[in-house]
């Protein structure tokens, strides 16, 4: 403990000496006004001549701190219902200025933006932000500390107009969006900015600068909002999808016609309850599902709205993984081993059917923030038909479960916080319960720069997967300089081997002590030919946790580059001189697999993108100590055909050589191993057409091809060394019987049409195929019109939602 103590005295003297000259922050002051305003970027009314200017903005990228090279100025109006905002962005060259159409909420565009974050509660850390691109596409965005919620969605007005010395944009923000305070005069945290694209300048009215990772935390001060009452916030977003799925398998398509509710309401003026009823997600895109070779569980991507937006506080100490509501039933694949002789599964569900979902969130004045989360999945059952009498029966794969989040967050000055939080997940049929409860925080010195990060875990469960009881903990510790030019710190995670979040979160392994040293380096302003770089040094010990056992040491440097041309390089390269010790691919507790030590080296670079045909390449390679290895290469051009139409394409190769890896067990004294050859090919496409901000055709294609060539088998030793032995008397080690040939592809094409303010009719075709056999080294057409045989399983969906929002109906 002596180390930790002499680096905790070294960081408070730094905390104590190390203060930061508070910088004087730009205020903004905003009009009351009478006169209505019409949303239609032109700023025609008198009232728009009686506000204050905002201007005088500076550079934030390339470079920080210069006077920009285009002049910006921001009005600020307000009334009773909301705020508005106008900038005039001065441009002698309006023909210039790129107006590329994009999907609603994609932030990378080619096209210019203005952009503002406002802060109601001022606290620093948490922000919204609202984008408006030049061909008038909305962007809005929920910040916190380190973490963005880009799916959070809200119902503004915008309108953007061009002539000949500038574009304008016009925007009228409902209070009823955000979150303000009850108080009689406002003081909120504000912050404007703007992106010319064709010179990739960023600049802001309240200087940002790069080297304090917390926006939020640097913006300017919006005064004169007076006698405000924080609206009723109440949203009701009613749906009705139906869909037609075809799978060549049944010989009749299947239809379904599916209705629910969605509702948004502000408790009061901090927090806001979130409700869906009967929610459908079967437009929800596809997952770019692998081989999964590894002891580990795939984690895929959330895509589920309602889980995405919001989530903040229920995300920062890492225990929430959301795909485990309505996942896949625990007993999906036992199925077959229930049923009788002369059965066949007739339906089998592949998700839980979710009931419902509630989430309580937000902040109050003193910067306290709660939540609370609620979610019920149905008993779900696989349907058994009898070929003969053609009666059915139900089999449970998944009983009803109730998920529960609670959390609170408390947030300081300097982006400082502590965050507690519970989970819980109990099966009300089996007595089944697992329970998480943690603790992470942050404190940071006044510069924002030195700073110490922890937290830790306990989690218990009982009467799941056969388990009577069984706690086990988590701590993490992180110390040193975290903002800055160099930046440099000091982490350990500590997991015991009966640690288990995954019941509600993720975790891939357990029974680790991990510590990290980092070094950083960023230059943030242009040098030489270069506009940015950065590069960071890592070092890294894991060992055991139940016994201190070595697993493993790594040493890897990364860097980054971009030039003035815009043109991005790097990389990484990493090393593990002495080999790792694996106690997982064994899948026997206490036992490990000696695997080799080696060198691996990626590379990447990536051209302009505000070029019409841009293209990212990508390659690499690994070398073992023994004879494994392996290569990757990967290349994927992009084409923008003009402002509507744009493509990528994304081809990556990947061959993975004399990989020894799991085969199969019989107890502690018979693990076998093999030796394989792994051939990776992914192809995806990806194209939209915009017809205008509010009408959208996008198409994801994606075929992924595995195959796993078996050629040796190898008997696990009790030093994690593979020997050679004769396998001949076990049936099972046949390498052809080992080989796995396996096929997904997907295609998901939405058509989305934003018809009303937050309505939307969204029509979908998705189509899946998903092949698996053991015949490999075919080609890759061959294998292409092998996986077409299977036969796919197309669905066609409808989905309508409308957005009603009470304040409307009130002035009415």
């Amino acid at each position: 403990m002596k180390p930790i103590r002499y680096l905790l005295l070294l960081l408070l003297t730094m905390m104590a000496v190390n203060k930061l000259t508070a910088q004087k922050k730009k205020h903004a002051n905003a009009t009351r006004i009478t006169e209505n305003i019409e949303i239609d970027g032109l700023l025609n009314e008198a009232a728009w001549s009686t506000c204050d200017i905002a201007t005088d903005f500076v550079t934030h990228e390339p470079a920080f701190g210069l006077a920009t090279n285009f002049k910006t100025e921001v009005r600020l109006a307000y009334d009773d219902r909301a705020i508005y905002i106008a900038a005039i962005l001065h441009d002698q060259s309006p023909d210039s200025i790129l107006r590329q159409f994009t999907q609603r909420d994609e932030e990378h565009g080619n096209t210019d933006i203005f952009a503002f974050d406002v802060n109601p509660y001022n606290d620093g850390q948490n922000s919204y932000a609202f984008w408006v691109t030049a061909a008038n596409v909305q962007v809005d965005v929920k910040m916190s500390i380190n973490d963005e919620d880009s799916g959070w969605d809200a119902v503004w007005e915008s309108e953007v107009s061009f002539n000949d010395s500038a574009w304008i944009v016009e925007v009228k923000l409902p209070y009823s969006v955000l979150r303000i305070p009850k108080v009689k005069e406002q003081e909120w945290g504000i912050n404007f900015w703007r992106h010319v694209r064709r010179i990739r300048e960023w600049s802001s009215w309240n200087p940002v600068t790069k080297e304090i990772d917390n926006i939020a935390g640097q913006q300017g001060i919006l005064d004169g909002i007076y006698n405000i009452d924080p609206p009723l916030r109440l949203a009701l977003y009613p749906y009705v999808s139906g869909y037609v799925q075809l799978n060549e398998g049944l010989k009749e398509p299947s239809y379904s016609l599916n209705g629910g509710l969605d509702l948004k309401y502000g408790i009061d003026e901090s927090y806001t309850l979130d409700m869906t009823l009967i929610p459908d997600f079967g437009q929800t895109k596809s997952d770019e599902e692998v081989l999964n070779l590894s002891p580990f569980e795939v984690q895929y991507d959330e895509n589920r709205s309602f889980f995405t937006e919001g989530t903040e506080l229920f995300n920062r100490a890492g225990l929430f993984y959301s795909r485990r509501i309505g996942r896949q039933p625990g007993d999906y694949y036992k199925v077959g081993e229930l049923m009788n002789d002369g059965e066949q599964i007739k339906e089998n569900p592949d998700a839980a059917k979710l009931l419902n979902a509630t989430k309580v969130s937000g902040r109050n004045a003193n910067n306290l923030g709660l939540g609370f989360f609620n979610a019920v999945s149905d008993n779900t059952y696989a349907i058994i038909e009898d070929t003969l009498s053609g009666d059915t029966r139900k089999i449970l794969t998944e009983p009803l479960t109730n998920y529960n989040i609670l959390v609170a967050d408390q947030a300081f000055r300097n982006g400082s916080f502590v965050n507690i939080i519970n989970t819980n997940v109990y099966k009300p049929e089996t007595g089944g319960i697992a329970n998480v409860t943690g603790a992470v925080f942050r404190l940071m010195d006044r510069a924002n720069k030195f700073g110490i990060k922890g937290g830790g875990a306990l989690s218990y469960r009982d009467g799941l997967d056969s388990i009577n009881s069984d706690f086990g903990e988590k701590m993490s510790f992180e110390i040193g300089k975290l903002n800055g030019k160099w930046t440099y710190f000091y982490i350990v995670n500590a997991l015991s081997d009966r640690y288990n979040p995954n019941d509600m979160g993720y975790l891939s392994h357990n029974n680790l002590i991990a510590h990290d040293v980092y070094l950083n380096f960023k230059k943030f302003e242009p040098f030489w030919r270069l506009i940015k770089f950065n590069s960071h040094l890592h070092l890294g010990y894991d060992q055991q946790f139940s016994d201190g056992a070595f697993t493993k040491l790594s040493l890897s440097y990364n860097y980054h580059m971009t030039f003035k041309n815009y043109l991005s390089f790097g990389g990484d390269i990493g090393y593990v001189p002495h080999g790792v010790h694996d106690y997982y691919e064994p899948r026997i507790e206490g036992r490990y697999y000696r695997a080799p030590g080696d060198v691996a080296w990626n590379t990447w670079i990536s051209s302009d993108y505000r070029k019409r045909v841009a293209v990212d390449v990508n390659a690499g390679f690994y070398k073992s100590s023994e004879d494994e290895g392996g290569y990757w290469y990967a290349i994927s051009p992009r084409l923008r055909v003009n402002d509507r139409f744009f493509i990528v394409y994304n081809l990556r190769i990947q061959n993975v050589l004399a990989d020894g890896g799991f085969i199969s067990s019989s107890g502690d004294n018979y693990i076998v191993f093999g030796k394989r050859d792994t051939k990776t090919v992914t192809n995806t496409l990806f194209g939209s057409y915009i017809f205008n901000n509010k009408s959208s055709l996008t198409l994801n294609l994606r075929h992924y091809w595995s195959e796993v060539d078996v050629y040796d088998f190898f008997l696990l030793q009790q030093d994690g060394n593979l020997a050679t032995f004769d396998y001949g008397f076990d049936p099972n080690l046949n390498e052809s019987s080992h080989d796995q040939n396996f096929n997904v592809f997907t295609i998901d094409m939405v058509y989305s049409w934003n018809f009303a303010p937050g309505s939307f009719l969204n029509i979908v075709w998705k189509n899946y195929i998903h092949h698996f056999d053991k015949e490999i080294d075919l080609r890759f057409f061959s294998n292409l019109s092998n996986t077409f045989d299977a036969g796919p399983i197309n669905s066609f969906s409808a989905k309508l939602i409308y957005y009603l929002d009470y304040q409307r109906f009130a002035r009415k």
